[in-house]
């Protein structure tokens, strides 16, 4: 999420976040809108990712998008 924050940012599109990654694809599926919400937040510097994350089936590695990233959900450290 916080990459497309970003992405849609430089963009100047901010306002249209939502629509593209919760309202357009259940539109298009004949889906329900999931109602669960997320709420982004933007920090000063980059957020520090982890390089992995642990699951129960084995870790996973996390994305690197090669840019810093200022966006990540609220509550998480940043």
């Amino acid at each position: 999420m916080g990459c497309l924050a970003h992405v849609f940012e430089q963009e100047d599109a901010l306002d249209r976040l939502e629509a593209f990654v919760s309202l357009n694809g259940p539109a298009f599926y004949g889906l329900p809108v999931n109602e669960a919400r997320v709420t982004l937040q933007r920090h000063d510097e980059p957020v520090a990712f982890p390089e992995k994350i642990e699951t129960g089936d084995g870790p996973v590695t996390v994305f690197d998008p090669m840019f810093p990233i200022h966006w990540n959900l609220a509550g998480e450290a940043g």
